[in-house]
This record gives structure tokens, C-alpha cells and sequence, in this order.
């Protein structure tokens, strides 16, 4: 119904393939955040629906019978639009047998569907774990975020990692407590600081209010 499909968001990447001459056809990826909470994307070829994504079944619908040669593989193409990136916080400074909280920011990801996993010196660790909700970016990807409990230790190593369609391999940060300081062990890694900043306030506001997720 297209009178409910109002897109709050839409971008529309376009290009043209020559596959063998003279055929030149024209792709265009359409997807954008709908009013009702529905992601959508959909593959056009020469103007008409060639397939779309169905996130209810993770699988990419074929909606035409005779598809240009290279079309099978927008499924793998669609999945690489945006790649996670990570980093990890912890709510307090930290000191032996205080109880604190690690704050996991997987960012700029799309499709939204992503896994988390922590991990305390490399057992993993359910306890104590709470995932928020998935939220948009204003470029049309998500974030989410992913809480550990803990009691930090001398010596401990706490790890998050995510999996993502985009991602080859999962994707992890550590943050661990050494005799001299407390800090998120060195990696390289991209994020927004506002985006961040507002992201961990937002958690932090919402904890407070006692919401569930």
C-alpha cells in the first residue's frame, strides 16, 4: 500500500552494468525506514523489481523470472552496504570490586541485524548481559548497544564481539584492568563522537527511567 510506505528515510545508489553489448541495463538499490518499523530494500533492473529483502526469512526474493547474468550476487553486494565498527566504555573508572558496567557501541551497520558476544578472559559470559534496541542513524544505518555487569578484577580481560552479515569474521574489542591504570586495550577503530556521546547518554538516561528493552 503506498499510501503507508512513507519512507522516512530513502537513499538510491544507481549504476550502469554493460554485460554484453549492446545490453546495458540499470541497477538501482532503494531501501529506507518505513513509518510502521519496517526496513526494506529493493533491487530494480531497467526500472522494474527484479528482487527484494525479506529480513522476516534472511533471504533475498527473486520477483522476476529472467535476471541479467550478475544479479544473483547483489544479495553478497547488498549485505556489504554499511560494516559495523565497535568500541567499548565502561561507565566508572573503575577500581577492584566495585561493581561496573562495560558499554559495547556497534555502529554504522546495516542491515539491523547483528549478534553480540562477551567474553572474560576468553570464557564466554551470558551474566549480567543486557542488548538495547536497535536505533538509526541519520545516514540510514544502525546502532546498537550491548551492557555487561561486572566486577572488575586485577588481571581480567572483558571482550565484545559482534557478527555481522558485512563482516568476513567477527569483529572484538577488550577492555581490561592493569596495576597502573584502566583502559580499553589498543585497537584502531571509527566512530561519530556525537553519535557516540549521544548514544551512551540516551542508554544512561533510559536506565535511569528503569525502561525495559
Amino acid at each position: 500500500d503506498e499510501d503507508t510506505m512513507k519512507p522516512q528515510f530513502l537513499q538510491v545508489p544507481a549504476y550502469s552494468i554493460a554485460l554484453r553489448k549492446p545490453s546495458i541495463h540499470d541497477f538501482h538499490y532503494i531501501y529506507g525506514c518505513y513509518e510502521y518499523g519496517e526496513v526494506r530494500v529493493d533491487v530494480l533492473v531497467d526500472d522494474e523489481v527484479a528482487a527484494y529483502a525479506d529480513f522476516s526469512k534472511d533471504e533475498v526474493v527473486f520477483a522476476i523470472p529472467h535476471l541479467p547474468q550478475s544479479v544473483p550476487r547483489l544479495k553478497k553486494e547488498a549485505y556489504a552496504l554499511a560494516k559495523a565498527n565497535i568500541s567499548i566504555y565502561s561507565r566508572y573508572e573503575g577500581e577492584d570490586g566495585v561493581v561496573n558496567t562495560l558499554f559495547c557501541l556497534a555502529n554504522h551497520f546495516y542491515p539491523p541485524s547483528i549478534n553480540f558476544t562477551w567474553t572474560k578472559n576468553g570464557v564466554e559470559v551470558t551474566e549480567g548481559v543486557s542488548n538495547l534496541r536497535y536505533r538509526h542513524n541519520g545516514d540510514g544505518t544502525f546502532h546498537r548497544i550491548s551492557t555487561l555487569s561486572f566486577t572488575p578484577r586485577e588481571g581480567d580481560v572483558h571482550s565484545c564481539s559482534v557478527e555481522h552479515p558485512s563482516l568476513h569474521r567477527p569483529l572484538a574489542r577488550s577492555w581490561g584492568r592493569t596495576k597502573s591504570c584502566v583502559c580499553p586495550l589498543c585497537f584502531s577503530y571509527r566512530v561519530r563522537p556525537l553519535t557516540s556521546v549521544a548514544s551512551l547518554l540516551g542508554v544512561a538516561h533510559e536506565q535511569y527511567l528503569g525502561k525495559d528493552y
